[in-house]
């Protein structure tokens, strides 16, 4: 969890619901519906490129993908991060004491297996808003190459999800996003009702399909008969 999300909200709506200064229009986000690893999302931060700390609020394009400052490019780099364990992880612990971000959807797909093979399902908020993921990012540089990348919380998953996957993102209110952004404090799991979640089709495990069709929901076995 989770491997693919969705953002299509436009990015000066959720500047303006981040409390953040949007991407510049030099560097602008194509809405996609099928967000996948390595490609680049924005993400909000109150951290300077080199490093200044409480600057304001802002959104740049960084790697999904996590690349320390002393590693090697490679095609397995992480994307996911536990919660639980920031701190304690070498890869992972100074910047969860310096380079903190968030990174904004619209939902996030986890696949359930079944005995007609994995299907994936899409989550969203209960209120059909965007979502706030905490983040962890960090700055690489090689031979004038100069690269950001990020990587996503994730939290034991409350009963919202749990049946689809044991792990969701870690979901910031706009409360939670100031706390964690400035004091790097989380919040707890959210309550049950908050997320939303249907299967979609399999096409979405095709990372050259990005269209709205991918966030639609597709009939259950038997959804019809409780008038679904």
């Amino acid at each position: 969890m989770c491997g693919r999300f969705a953002l299509f909200t436009p990015m000066k709506e959720l500047a303006a619901v981040a409390a953040a200064e949007p991407l510049s229009e030099l560097t602008p986000f194509a809405p996609s519906w099928n967000v996948c690893p390595q490609q680049h999302v924005p993400v909000a931060t109150e951290v300077g490129v080199d490093g200044e700390q409480n600057v304001q609020r802002h959104f740049r394009l960084m790697q999904w993908g996590f690349r320390p400052s002393w590693a090697k490019p490679s095609n397995r780099e992480p994307i996911n991060a536990r919660r639980e364990t920031v701190h304690d992880k070498p890869m992972f612990r100074r910047a969860a004491e310096q380079r903190r971000g968030v990174v904004p959807a619209n939902g996030w797909y986890e696949w359930m297996t079944t005995p007609q093979g994995k299907t994936p399902w899409f989550h969203k908020s209960e209120t059909e808003s965007p979502l706030f993921m905490a983040a962890l990012w960090e700055g690489w540089s090689k031979n004038g190459d100069h690269l950001e990348s990020c990587v996503l919380l994730t939290q034991e998953a409350n009963l919202d999800c749990r049946e689809v996957h044991d792990r969701m993102p870690v979901l910031l209110t706009s409360e939670g996003v100031s706390a964690w952004l400035s004091k790097g404090v989380l919040p707890a799991p959210p309550a049950a009702g908050v997320v939303v979640r249907y299967p979609v089709s399999r096409a979405v495990n095709n990372v050259r399909e990005n269209h709205p069709g991918l966030v639609q929901p597709i009939p259950r076995l038997f959804d019809h008969e409780y008038g679904v």
